[in-house]
């Protein structure tokens, strides 16, 4: 439960240096709506996420994955109707929001499960 919760904070963190460095996102403040961007980032891609790729499996392999990339951002970009202080403004914006944000979840996972 630890691990989840440091997790957690770790994508809040990247929420707030992909506002920083990434113009067209806007995130208020750490505390609620880069928290609640991080929670709600982790819901929609347990339970949505699945669900959009089991329906779009026939174009992502006749795009060779490509379209699975365009499934992530639309989910990133899901957080900006859910959450009122976050503001993902331009498909590049969310492009490289999510690629920070990826890139924190995937070094708190490789920190968090050695």
């Amino acid at each position: 439960m630890v691990k989840y919760i440091i997790k957690l904070l770790i994508v809040a963190g990247a929420f707030l240096v992909a506002a920083y460095f990434v113009e067209g996102i806007k995130v208020d403040s750490f505390w609620p709506a880069a928290v609640l961007a991080a929670f709600v980032l982790g819901v929609l891609n347990i339970t949505v996420r699945p669900i959009i790729k089991l329906f779009s499996l026939p174009v992502t392999i006749l795009t060779l994955g490509l379209f699975g990339l365009l499934i992530n951002i639309l989910v990133f970009w899901l957080i900006t109707l859910i959450i009122t202080g976050v503001t993902i403004e331009g498909f590049m914006s969310a492009v490289w929001g999510l690629l920070i944000i990826t890139i924190a979840g995937w070094i708190a996972d490789a920190i968090l499960n050695k």
